[in-house]
């Protein structure tokens, strides 16, 4: 009898350990169970936000002899991470057409440098909020007389300077397809495209005011824009992260609002802005009466 009831507890208690257990590995948390942890998550969890870059002036700069970052992009980020009490900490320089590779593969949580949004992207990653917009216009040589209208560029005779992987590249393909194209390597400055075209290596740039305004105060007078009534084309310029993260963005967007609300992205811009249109500002989404 008194065996029978010693087994009769045994079975209870080892009845209970189990469902005690079992309820223990079903509150775990995702992470424990072997869910990945999102970059929301992780990014509070560290107090950092990773990030890449490509050098870009006057969005992204990297200073070569001490390895400071400056540029509009960066700055932004910097009180991006003040108001969300984050480190920004900047991990790696990628080229153009591998932005997202690294984003999806989680070597860095965010891409810093600012990058034009589109379609084509749109279907690799998320984009913030915009801080700004680009009119993307067409850049020659101060001597040029061949090309006047958007038909003369599309030509066998004319070439071409892009970047592989980059937006100017993307751009000639549509809308030039029978001028001859000469890319720079991805992780070249990009303004060797606008020296390729005053060393008559190449016929055509195509560049918003930014980087045009930055390489002619070394290079005065040796470009010069064909006007054609309007940019060529117009981007929402953002920062990008991995597809998915819906949390990380919505921390970033409205770190963005803020920033844009209390003036500070405006005294960022005037800060690098060096001629009239450079930088296309984020309208506001009130009217004062």
């Amino acid at each position: 009898m008194n065996k029978s009831y010693s087994m009769k507890n045994l079975l209870i208690v080892l009845i209970t350990i189990l469902f005690v257990c079992t309820q223990f590995a079903c509150q775990q948390s995702p992470q424990t169970q072997g869910q990945k942890e999102s970059l929301y998550a992780r990014v509070l969890r560290t107090g950092e936000i990773r990030c890449s870059y490509a050098s870009y002036p006057p969005y992204c700069i990297k200073d070569p002899n001490t390895g400071a970052m400056s540029g509009i992009f960066v700055d932004v980020l910097e009180e991006i991470g003040k108001k969300l009490e984050l480190k920004i900490n900047w991990v790696e320089e990628v080229g153009w057409g591998t932005i997202f590779e690294g984003l999806e593969s989680d070597r860095y949580d965010l891409f810093g440098a600012g990058l034009w949004q589109n379609s084509s992207r749109g279907k690799r990653g998320y984009f913030s909020k915009p801080l700004f917009y680009n009119g993307i216009r067409i850049w020659v040589r101060a001597n040029e007389t061949r090309i006047k209208t958007l038909e003369d560029i599309n030509s066998l005779e004319i070439r071409l300077t892009v970047q592989d992987g980059a937006m100017d590249a993307v751009i000639a393909d549509t809308d030039f397809p029978k001028a001859q194209k000469l890319a720079i390597p991805q992780l070249n400055p990009w303004s060797d495209n606008l020296l390729n075209t005053i060393s008559n290596k190449a016929d055509v740039s195509l560049s918003e005011l930014g980087p045009i305004t930055e390489f002619l105060k070394k290079n005065p007078g040796t470009l010069k824009e064909v006007d054609i009534g309007r940019p060529l084309r117009v981007f929402a310029n953002c920062y990008a992260f991995k597809m998915g993260e819906d949390k990380f963005k919505s921390m970033i967007d409205a770190a963005i609002d803020e920033l844009v609300f209390d003036g500070t992205i405006e005294k960022i811009l005037q800060k690098y802005e060096t001629a009239p249109g450079q930088f296309l500002r984020v309208a506001a989404p009130y009217e004062m009466k």
